[in-house]
């Protein structure tokens, strides 16, 4: 794909042999990197002369009922991730300076290193091995344990169904869990899921669950169709948008807000989509033509799509490992504010310091869904090198480091946490490290903090959260609170307004404040009223010889069809609001009123625009080759489908075909398997009534060709 790959090692590389590991640290660093945006425009696959289609009468829009795109702190039934794997050349396996750079499914692009960077040496089929070894390899196997810890499933993507045995047996040989794993499978490019991983939202009275699927980088189709295999073996609806755009340079507040960085605006300036291809000649591989997009256009597509209340756009760091993206610096805490990772004083010369004390100052000036201005929550420690020093330059940090501690992801009340020092005992082991994520745990009161030690990841733009990908909770409860915070004075007053937004399908049994003096052992209750779907109340004030008073609180919310949840959701573990009052003259009228959300409710509902979004199709189509194109065909659908007791498929297989037939349950195990040999047209049946009620696919393969059909069963 490129004809010249320069390397952050090239000095290295010129004056020693480098070894195996270093080469595929460096194909990392280089060519699998997070940020490949403009990779396309260096590359020998050529420009489709074919102007891009309009989508007609495909577009599709939501129902135009209210949809509600959570925060990342809410909770979350899974999350996405893959084990990392290695691309090879066919003869040469063993040689770490060959390597292969997937295009579409089943071809590659095959690249050789030099003393000038990997140099492109033809295309063709290549070898997919499963790292589960090496210490990069093993911090994916570390991720899935910590996402399960959380209460979650990991959604693992593997490239064949086999494979998913191979994720078993090491997470069991490295002693982590391996209960709650479901498989994904499918062709990948590479490991950046926060990038390519859709949006999930809910919408609907029922809260029902679908997907926003941006388009990605240019170059990278599999990845890119991430969200089309979850759709097609998870069920999830999926609505495909033009726009490029990656999730890490997206930051929701959960309430209608987005932000985002400058990054979006050059990636879609030019005519480049993906790459698409026959399925057969791999001389029609190119890339698909786009619709440049205006940067007025790109603000109105995000603020159509997800930002109904406001939409963002602050300008991008230029020394972060090439992406721009928000998610290296800044979290949404909640819907009331940020925790940031703020570079030290001594970097004051930084161009990022000053473009990141900026973005600060701007997030914090915008108002929240509470009609007052976003605050900040925490700030988190700058990294540091290996041993504790500063780095030398913005330069030899974005080339060699592009550390940070918010690089992280929530997994309900754990956090998967980035640290640079090797792990002990559940702690880094630098005492620098250890201190830092001390802070961090501070930061974030109450959630267990899951430490992985991520400096494989140096120099390639990105970490944990880049890797992973939330899929949000079914049957959520929605608690939007306007959290008492800080110190202030509260005069005369006896009683301290509290209110909250609680929503779920089934409706709100009872809401229940919790709050004690800090340091009481007992606490007190203070049950909600009702209004509609707003609830408040009044928490006395403590009367006591002291000047001032520090209150501990969270909520409480029963939802009619049984479930709880608290606000903030760490409470059982520590994680409560804390705030201060004095005897003073003033009250903060900001902080106490129960006037919780100051717009009608219908002014953050919205339906997708027909112009921006089509509904992805409920069958596997040719994407990157993902199924052969010709075979296709040969294959009809299931029917009935759903089905009880059995269904039917007809298959042209002409003058006489022999396939492999396997059934996938949706965890990934194949659960029969047999061999179809006829000729002409016949009507395949599986006997439904012997499977257990669920989605499975069934895989017709042979040497030349793979395809999957999907059944549901009652």
């Amino acid at each position: 794909m490129l004809a010249s790959v320069l390397t952050a090692f090239g000095a290295m590389a010129q004056s020693q042999q480098m070894s195996d590991e270093e080469l595929l640290r460096n194909f990392r660093q280089t060519v699998q990197k997070r940020d490949i945006a403009k990779r396309h425009l260096e590359s020998n696959i050529p420009l489709s002369s074919m102007a891009p289609a309009t989508k007609g009468n495909n577009a599709k829009s939501l129902p135009e009922d209210r949809v509600w795109f959570p925060g990342e702190w809410e909770e979350v039934q899974a999350i996405c991730v893959t084990p990392y794997y290695i691309y090879r050349v066919p003869g040469y396996e063993t040689n770490g300076s060959w390597m292969a750079d997937p295009l579409v499914s089943g071809y590659a692009e095959y690249l050789q290193y030099s003393v000038s960077g990997w140099q492109q040496r033809g295309m063709g089929p290549y070898i997919s091995v499963m790292d589960t070894v090496s210490t990069f390899g093993k911090v994916f196997f570390y991720l899935m344990d910590g996402i399960q810890l959380g209460g979650a499933e990991a959604w693992v993507r593997v490239e064949k169904p086999e494979d998913s045995a191979k994720v078993i047996r090491t997470l069991t040989r490295m002693n982590l869990r391996h209960d709650n794993v479901r498989f994904i499978v499918g062709k990948g490019n590479s490991f950046w899921y926060r990038d390519c991983g859709p949006i999930a939202f809910y919408y609907g009275d029922q809260d029902s669950l679908g997907m926003l699927d941006f388009t990605y980088y240019p170059g990278r189709a599999l990845d890119d169709s991430l969200p089309s295999l979850i759709h097609w073996q998870m069920g999830i609806p999926n609505y495909l948008t033009p726009i490029e755009w990656e999730g890490g340079n997206c930051l929701v507040d959960g309430a209608g807000m987005v932000f985002s960085s400058d990054a979006i605006y050059s990636n879609n300036a030019d005519r480049y989509g993906q790459l698409t291809w026959d399925g057969q000649d791999p001389n029609s591989i190119n890339y698909s033509q786009a619709t440049p997009l205006t940067q007025a256009q790109v603000r109105q597509g995000l603020h159509d799509l997800l930002g109904q209340r406001a939409t963002y756009v602050l300008p991008a760091y230029q020394y972060d490992g090439g992406t721009g993206h928000v998610d290296l610096y800044a979290d949404a805490y909640d819907e009331n504010g940020f925790v940031f990772s703020v570079m030290p004083s001594n970097y004051s010369n930084w161009t990022d310091y000053r473009t990141g004390a900026r973005n600060i100052d701007s997030l914090c000036s915008y108002k929240s869904i509470f009609d007052r201005d976003y605050y900040t929550m925490a700030t988190l420690p700058f990294p540091s090198t290996d041993n504790g020093g500063n780095f030398s330059s913005q330069t030899q940090y974005n080339n060699q480091y592009t550390r940070t501690y918010s690089n992280h992801t929530f997994v309900n009340n754990v956090i998967l946490q980035p640290c640079f020092s090797s792990v002990v005992n559940g702690q880094p082991s630098a005492d620098w490290d250890r201190a830092n994520i001390e802070a961090v745990a501070a930061a974030y009161p109450g959630y267990t903090i899951y430490p992985v030690d991520v400096r494989e990841f140096d120099g390639s733009g990105g970490a944990i959260h880049c890797v992973t990908k939330q899929i949000p909770a079914e049957n959520p409860i929605r608690i939007l609170h306007k959290n008492l915070h800080g110190t202030f004075a509260i005069g005369e007053m006896t009683q301290i307004p509290v209110s909250a937004i609680i929503t779920n399908k089934s409706g709100i049994a009872s809401a229940v404040v919790y709050w004690r003096e800090e340091g009481s052992e007992e606490w007190n209750t203070l049950e909600l009223s009702a209004n509609g779907n707003r609830f408040n109340g009044l928490m006395p004030r403590i009367e006591s010889a002291m000047p001032q008073h520090s209150v501990e609180y969270y909520i409480s919310a029963t939802s009619n069809n049984g479930k709880t949840i608290t606000k903030p959701m760490t409470a059982s573990q520590g994680g409560y609001y804390t705030f201060t009052y004095t005897d003073g003259e003033s009250v903060d009228s900001t902080m106490f009123d129960f006037d919780t959300l100051p717009m009608p409710m219908e002014d953050i509902t919205f339906a997708f625009g027909s112009s921006w979004v089509e509904q992805d199709g409920d069958e596997p189509r040719p994407l990157a080759g993902i199924e052969e194109a010709e075979m296709e065909e040969n294959f009809g659908q299931f029917y009935p489908n759903p089905a009880t007791d059995e269904a039917h498929m007809a298959i042209n297989l002409g003058n006489g075909e022999s396939y492999t037939v396997s059934i996938i349950d949706q965890s990934g195990r194949t659960i029969h398997t047999s061999s179809l040999m006829a000729a002409g047209h016949i009507e395949y049946t599986i006997n439904a009534g012997r499977l257990a009620s669920g989605v499975y696919n069934v895989v017709f393969s042979n040497k030349d060709a793979r395809v999957v059909r999907r059944l549901i069963v009652k």
